[in-house]
């Protein structure tokens, strides 16, 4: 699998369309769309920024591996920069359904504009 490849599973995967990944990035959205029409891949130095928008190691997205000396979790990598807790909610969200998905992010909506008033 290339690295467009990936890129384009990871975001079919997690429900993530490409103007996301345009916005989040600074991508064209037209340099995305070639990754998948002509098969190229991102330049390097936007490896990062893809990274972060995915919410994966760059050793994955290159290689499709995890690190060296790391294990999966449930059959997915362990995402670094956050903690047991954030990857344990993380990996039990995938678990729902879309529309419980949508609930869950709701609540959490209605929690942060609840916090942002006090």
């Amino acid at each position: 699998m290339t690295i467009s490849q990936r890129i384009f599973a990871i975001l079919r995967e997690r429900n993530l369309s490409q103007k996301e990944l345009a916005q989040y990035t600074g991508i064209s959205p037209a340099a995305i769309s070639s990754w998948k029409s002509k098969g190229t891949n991102p330049s390097s130095d936007k490896i990062i920024s893809i990274c972060e928008f995915l919410n994966v190691e760059p050793y994955y997205l290159l290689t499709g591996s995890i690190v060296p000396g790391t294990e999966l979790v449930q059959d997915e990598p362990v995402i670094y920069g956050i903690d047991d807790t954030e990857q344990m909610l993380i990996r039990q969200f995938r678990l729902l359904s879309p529309l419980d998905q949508g609930r869950i992010l709701g609540i959490i909506e209605q929690m942060l504009e609840q916090n942002s008033q006090h």
